[in-house]
């Protein structure tokens, strides 16, 4: 129990309030609570103050056993006795709650562990917590200042990796914002050391000439972005870093360096760009493609005599772009439709294809029917009769030309009595029955 003799009291964990009742809302407990001083003096005078108001307050606190919790703090409202006190009337304040705040300190604290711990979303945490967006984001400035300010969350650095990110997208008033993300490699899961506004190698240069000497000294390797601009710093101020590239860009830039090969080859080869048919263009993806992702029998196997088999997916170590894909050893897992692929369920190269309906009939076969007023069937078997003589298609038939489908809309105006050709805008055409006349229109 605490000083009170309160068990309540003490489960309520906010020092200088006391609990006054419990009660659930809507599926949210209500705690009224008042601060224990009750006695005080003026600020100024200090003669006893008298208690002059009482004024409720709603703040948000922690959840208790899954259920939002809202304080309701009961304010005491004091009023110093002496005439010639400049100070009439003040509310009583606590640590634990600050004025007009609608979340509790602790509170605080915890939305901005959740945000930058562990990675939630700002308008996710400030849902959970019954609050608006602002309330949450200023509770992760204000203390998470203090954490990106301390300075031994620099230290037992020894890989640095840098990249660039769009920071912000571009519109009327600015173009796309790039900031410089700087991170710690050195531990297994990387954390992000601070964000330098731009990507220019001299944003990167002054962040790093800024530390301390020993701490320089201590960076044994540093990924960087292929930008020009980055590898000043490392070479400037870094001179015992081993600069690397990063695993995706050395995999960004192989597979570049594949597509425009084949491309080339293409070219070269047959003339015009890649089409569906051509086997370059259909092993476009195949290099992007890892073992376990491929079947033996797809068109990464070698099939051809003196061959060794392929007994699992994973034995076919020398398909196209397995090297480009594993290089970072990062697991890259594929989608439900790759894993499928795997396990021999699919072709990994095969595109599934809708099952279609029974195709239209061309337009013009429509349109020569009409002309003839016999119907497309008729128009099919002379076509199939005339052509195994004179080597006519279908596409010679009659009506193709615009002038044929006018000729075709002028015949079927004339078997509607009192209707009007779609050339004649004048009047509206009457509807067939059962049509409505709000869509008649748009089906002229």
């Amino acid at each position: 129990m605490d000083a009170q003799g309160s068990a309540a009291t003490a489960m309520l964990g906010l020092p200088g309030l006391v609990l006054l009742a419990v009660s659930e809302h809507d599926g949210e407990l209500e705690q009224a609570v008042e601060s224990t001083e009750a006695v005080t003096g003026c600020r100024v005078c200090g003669i006893v103050a008298v208690l002059h108001d009482r004024r409720p307050t709603w703040v948000r606190d922690l959840p208790s056993g899954g259920r939002p919790v809202m304080i309701v703090w009961v304010k005491r409202v004091w009023r110093c006795p002496e005439p010639a006190c400049p100070v009439r009337t003040w509310t009583e304040t606590s640590e634990a709650i600050r004025p007009r705040a609608s979340l509790t300190e602790r509170a605080r604290r915890e939305a901005c562990r959740r945000v930058g711990e562990d990675g939630h979303p700002v308008a996710q945490v400030a849902a959970a917590f019954g609050v608006g967006w602002g309330a949450v984001m200023r509770a992760v400035a204000e203390y998470g200042a203090v954490l990106v300010e301390d300075p031994v969350r620099l230290e037992a650095v020894t890989r640095l990796g840098v990249d660039e990110r769009a920071f912000l997208a571009a519109n009327r008033a600015h173009p796309t914002v790039f900031v410089t993300g700087i991170v710690d490699l050195s531990c297994a899961h990387p954390r992000l050391l601070d964000v330098v506004e731009c990507r220019i190698g001299q944003s990167l240069s002054d962040w790093v000439s800024a530390r301390p000497a020993p701490w320089r000294a201590g960076i044994e390797v540093a990924a960087l972005d292929p930008f020009r601009g980055y590898a000043t710093a490392p070479r400037t101020h870094l001179p015992a870093a081993t600069r690397v590239l990063d695993a995706f860009h050395v995999t960004r830039l192989g597979f570049a360096t594949v597509d425009e090969v084949r491309r080339r080859v293409r070219q070269e080869t047959t003339g015009h760009r890649g089409r569906r048919d051509d086997p370059l263009f259909r092993i476009r993806r195949l290099p992007r493609r890892g073992h376990e992702t491929t079947t033996p029998s797809g068109p990464g196997h070698d099939s051809s005599p003196g061959s060794p088999p392929a007994t699992t997916p994973a034995s076919t170590s020398g398909r196209p772009g397995s090297p480009l894909r594993t290089c970072g050893r990062l697991p890259l897992p594929g989608p439900p439709a790759r894993r499928a692929a795997a396990a021999g369920l699919v072709h990994p190269l095969r595109r599934r294809r809708r099952a279609r309906t029974a195709a239209p009939r061309p337009h013009h076969r429509r349109v020569a029917a009409n002309l003839h007023g016999v119907s497309t069937r008729k128009v099919d078997d002379l076509v199939k009769a005339l052509g195994a003589d004179t080597g006519i298609s279908k596409s010679d038939c009659p009506g193709s030309a615009p002038t044929s489908m006018r000729r075709s809309a002028r015949s079927r105006a004339a078997a509607w009595p009192g209707s009007r050709s779609r050339t004649c805008s004048s009047t509206r055409p009457t509807a067939r029955p059962g049509w409505t006349a709000a869509w008649c229109p748009r089906r002229w």
